[in-house]
């Protein structure tokens, strides 16, 4: 990464030498395409700028570009006059104040602008190829060297000439007025896209924002195998035959479905065998379809996949109760193999309709019976969920994944029955939490960009950054998968998200902007 720099400053630097160098053999459109070739070849990853810092380069570069427009006014009235006056005493002094102008003036501002617009749009997200403004101002900064080498020769050729008092400016002269109009044209553009910024990314900086976020793997489905009644199993691989990226229990990937539904399941096969997923699939029929979907699924079947990501992961303590409804046993299948082998101490309970419905059970039953209360809700009555808190033993992880009933339950006893414990839950659809403010509009500060976004009353926050960045990865919008995750960096967020465990609810350092908002009027988030 450092050679990486100091090559991308070295070229930066060296574009005034190379420019004048070779401005002498009339090449000088050579040395700028070399230098903006290499620095885009390396693919730098410049120093983001400071905010200040920006604002100072950002004006240097305007305030050189418009000193640059005005010289280059001045040359094209200048040429004017060169063809139109009949005295030749005006002819000349035209012509030489042009051939001052051009050496003194022009040529400076031409390899500074590039160089504040280089370092500009190096040291923020503009980037020189990602947005279309950018991209235009680069394509005009190739091309206005590419006008010199003809106007230059022109320039002192008609200033000799007009040592002679008979002679004409003639075609060249002509030509010259046709060249600095244009010039002044691109000039003026080039002006009005660094003042205005119009927006629109190109193929490229989408491309590149793609490249930043994680991608969807090509999976196969290999295995669909009934586990229980209304639940099936899937095993996944990779397309081609790769390795999946490793992953730790409790952690969950996002299933996009051939319909283009996308669904969180938890990852319940084991950690150790790196080339298939394993999932748990309780079909509901009252549901949004997207496990009715996943149940007509057949062996061969395409889709792809996200993550995983883990936002319920085993975190050390003393001892452990899992409490699990229904097809919320899916993350703790794998939990309970990794407890078992260090020998901790744990203890899960089991809610479901029925023996049938509930899936894992026997195998679980099988190696753990001792440390398992099964409760069937067609044979047993409801396990006494306070009496069980009140029980665990100091420092006791009470993870709980299920029914939103249940959720809510153990997350109302807590308090009161385990307060000596801490509470992890893991939620695979939107709770109907409420903000602890209303929902007043505010505005975030986009520290990497220098943007500030206006939220209203009757958006996300997550809905007005995409209007700033499109490619912004998101998935569920429920605030349950943990996708849009956003770093903070001053402002206190009202999390109304489902990832962030209870304990964790007064976090500063995050937000998860598809259902959160704020508390107070700004946020400053690290975009």
């Amino acid at each position: 990464m450092r050679v990486r720099q100091i090559l991308i400053v070295f070229h930066l630097l060296f574009i005034p030498a190379q420019f004048l160098f070779l401005l002498a053999h009339q090449m000088p459109w050579l040395g700028m395409l070399m230098s903006t070739m290499i620095t885009i070849g390396l693919k730098p990853r410049f120093p983001r700028l400071g905010r200040l810092s920006r604002k100072v380069w950002l004006t240097l570069h305007i305030g050189i570009g418009v000193g640059w427009l005005g010289i280059s006014l001045a040359m094209l009235a200048l040429s004017v006059v060169g063809v139109t006056t009949d005295r030749h005493e005006v002819r000349q002094g035209a012509y030489v104040l042009m051939d001052t102008f051009n050496v003194a003036l022009a040529i400076p501002s031409v390899f500074l602008a590039i160089i504040t617009g280089a370092v500009v749009s190096l040291g923020t997200p503009w980037g020189l190829i990602k947005h279309r403004w950018v991209l235009a101002k680069l394509i005009i900064a190739l091309s206005l060297p590419i006008l010199a080498t003809f106007e230059g020769p022109w320039i002192e050729e008609l200033a000799a000439r007009s040592e002679d008092p008979a002679a004409e400016p003639g075609d060249t002269g002509v030509l010259l007025v046709g060249a600095m109009a244009l010039f002044v044209v691109l000039l003026w553009t080039a002006t009005i896209l660094s003042v205005f910024k119009p927006g629109g990314k190109t193929r490229w900086g989408r491309r590149e924002n793609t490249r930043g976020r994680s991608s969807a793997t090509a999976v196969t489905v290999t295995t669909v195998q009934p586990i229980a009644d209304g639940t099936v199993a899937l095993d996944l691989v990779a397309a081609d035959g790769a390795q999946l990226p490793a992953w730790r229990p409790g952690a969950h990937i996002d299933l996009i479905l051939p319909s283009g539904l996308v669904r969180q399941y938890s990852l319940c096969g084991d950690p150790t065998v790196t080339d298939r997923y394993r999932i748990a699939v309780l079909r509901e029929p009252d549901g949004r379809g997207g496990s009715a979907e996943v149940h007509r699924l057949a062996p061969g079947t395409s889709l792809k996949i996200r993550g995983p990501r883990n936002h319920f992961p085993l975190v050390d303590a003393p001892s452990y109760l899992l409490v699990a409804g229904g097809i919320g046993i899916a993350p703790f299948v794998p939990m309970i193999e990794e407890l078992a082998a260090k020998g901790a101490e744990w203890h899960l309970i089991h809610r479901g309709r029925s023996l049938a419905a509930m899936a894992f059970i026997e195998r679980l039953a099988q190696s753990h019976r001792q440390r398992i209360t099964i409760s069937p809700a067609d044979k047993q009555r409801r396990p006494d969920l306070e009496a069980i808190l009140r029980s665990a033993p100091p420092g006791t992880a009470v993870y709980c994944c299920g029914p939103e009933a249940m959720l809510n339950a153990v997350e109302a006893l807590m308090p009161t029955a385990c307060p000596q414990g801490v509470l992890h839950l893991e939620r695979f659809a939107a709770s109907s939490r409420a903000g602890e403010t209303p929902d007043s509009p505010f505005e975030a500060e986009l520290r990497r960009s220098g943007r500030l976004v206006r939220v209203p009353a009757d958006r996300s926050l997550l809905s007005a950054l995409q209007d700033v960045d499109p490619g912004l990865e998101f998935s569920c919008e429920n605030g349950v998968c943990g996708s849009c995750e956003t770093r903070v960096l001053a402002g206190v967020p009202d999390h109304r998200d489902d990832v962030l465990q209870p304990h964790e609810r007064g976090r500063r350092d995050v937000i998860y902007p598809c259902v959160s908002r704020i508390r107070g009027s700004r946020i400053v988030l690290d975009v």
